[in-house]
């Protein structure tokens, strides 16, 4: 795993992490990333559609069956609130690599693109990393099954 540490993004370092133990994979303490930071830098663009990676194949599929690009998982992002958060874990991606992350439930209107109680429950799981540019990883993004 290559995470450089971006104080403005990371609550705490990711490499004084414990790593994951067998099944565990929950990571205690609240959530990993300042989400009004992140979502800063979608607002400002300076994380935009290019910097999305789609790090599982399961994800890449959610995608597609939901007919969302990566403008909507931006926009999901920007309309989460620190009271969507769920839990942090370690997550793998492809390549088998394990990345911390931050879980979030979002219920959304996909017709208005807005934030809705009786919206679609909206599941979204990324982390960040800094690998000559900083990149959302997005380990995963689909509606209530």
């Amino acid at each position: 795993m290559v995470i450089s540490y971006m104080p403005r993004l990371w609550k705490k370092d990711p490499g004084s992490l414990a790593p994951p133990n067998g099944s565990r994979r929950d990571i205690r303490g609240g959530p990993l990333l300042d989400l009004a930071a992140l979502q800063a830098l979608v607002s400002d663009g300076t994380l935009g559609e290019n910097e999305v990676w789609v790090a599982t194949d399961r994800c890449e599929k959610d995608l597609q069956n939901w007919q969302w690009n990566y403008r909507d998982v931006l926009h999901m992002l920007t309309l989460l609130r620190t009271t969507d958060f769920k839990k942090a874990q370690w997550c793998q991606v492809k390549g088998g690599e394990m990345y911390p992350c931050d879980g979030y439930v979002l219920r959304y209107d996909c017709e208005r693109r807005a934030r809705n109680v009786r919206g679609l429950e909206v599941y979204m799981k990324f982390s960040v990393t800094e690998e000559g540019q900083m990149n959302l990883v997005l380990v995963s993004c689909h509606g209530s099954r």
